[in-house]
């Protein structure tokens, strides 16, 4: 090889090497000044430079990141990974703004405890989706005291959370505006480009509302123990799904109420929403003092209410209401006959267990 094509090898071998490395920034600081090695600069830095894509915290890094300020808005693609919710914490000091994705973008975020966000009611304090997708898991959501964590604003937004944690929060933690309502209910989630999905989380003596939503709304494999007040208040004529979820001991005098305004206008009549609109499929409701639900309190929302599938033991009452569909639910963990004893006042008693008492769990 000549020596003037090893000088260009090697200038193409650098090249390339930059531009490797300039995909990944690493945060080394909990700093907040934007010096170099902070999630500050790291932010602004994929906002500027299109080939960041994705942003890692030092392997080690331990401690609490005290923001001094709203964190950049993000204006492009991005992944931040963090060391483990027991590792770092994002604190918004109480006033300060985290994550917020402006139109067009996404943001995939991952290992980081979250708290004591802003005191801003009509901004997500913690994730702002505005025409933009939020993705989330393995975060730890703590400490929130003021209104609106998880804003899903304006036409085709998503918010989607697995695998976290919300605990000891005393505030509305989601919110939604109605924006890209189909025109007729689909059973085809990808049919939504508004929606806010939460899987396989639980939620652990929160106080206030959790959820104040009129995005399609989805629940599934998360677990609800301990909390005060109501869980859900669904509004709007978009789709709402309560699936493969445990209740277990929450104290609001109701957990779930819907309402909407399908039947007022031509264009949101009754028939543009399927019979299961309203889902609640699959759930285990234990211990839960209120009544569960509030189909709507009229014949406009019962014929839009699906409850399938779900056992009901010892909680206040089940629900108001007449829903359309309700089938395959056990009702208590009692089955008959109740036999007294011939010889004494013993009373003999068969239990049907197995959906409901795990080793270790405590019937109530």
């Amino acid at each position: 090889m000549k020596k003037s094509q090893i000088i260009v090898f090697l200038i193409a071998v650098f090249c390339f090497s930059t531009t490797i490395a300039q995909t990944e920034v690493k945060v080394t600081s909990l700093g907040d000044d934007s010096s170099t090695g902070t999630l500050r600069w790291a932010i602004n830095l994929a906002n500027k430079d299109s080939d960041v894509k994705e942003i890692k915290f030092q392997p080690g890094l331990r401690g609490t990141l005290v923001l001094s300020s709203d964190l950049p808005q993000i204006n492009s693609d991005l992944i931040i990974v963090g060391p483990g919710s027991e590792d770092v914490v994002i604190s918004g000091n109480g006033q300060f703004l985290m994550f917020t994705v402006n139109q067009g973008f996404s943001l995939d975020i991952s290992g980081f405890t979250l708290t004591d966000s802003a005191d801003s009611y009509n901004n997500g304090t913690i994730f702002a989706a505005s025409g933009s997708t939020i993705t989330a898991s393995e975060i730890v959501v703590t400490g929130v005291a003021n209104q609106t964590a998880f804003w899903s604003k304006g036409d085709h937004s998503t918010i989607a959370i697995s695998n976290s944690v919300f605990k000891n929060n005393s505030a509305t933690l989601f919110r939604s505006y109605w924006g890209s309502t189909p025109s007729f209910t689909s059973d085809n989630e990808n049919d939504y480009t508004n929606k806010i999905i939460i899987t396989e989380s639980k939620f652990s003596y929160n106080r206030g509302l959790i959820f104040s939503t009129e995005h399609f709304v989805k629940i599934d494999k998360c677990t609800f123990n301990g909390n005060y007040d109501q869980i859900a208040s669904f509004k709007g004529v978009n789709r709402y799904q309560v699936l493969n979820s445990t209740f277990v001991n929450n104290t609001g005098h109701l957990l779930f109420t819907f309402s909407s305004k399908i039947g007022d206008t031509p264009s949101w009549g009754m028939d543009t929403l399927g019979a299961n609109n309203t889902l609640f499929d699959g759930n285990l409701f234990q211990g839960n003092t209120g009544t569960i639900l509030n189909t709507g309190g009229g014949f406009k929302h019962d014929s839009k209410t699906t409850i399938t599938n779900n056992t009901f033991v010892n909680n206040g009452n089940k629900w108001y209401g007449n829903p359309i569909v309700e089938s395959g639910n056990q009702q208590n963990n009692f089955i008959t006959p109740v036999r007294p004893s011939e010889n004494d006042g013993t009373v003999f008693l068969s239990l049907n267990k197995s959906l409901l008492i795990e080793a270790g769990e405590e019937l109530h």
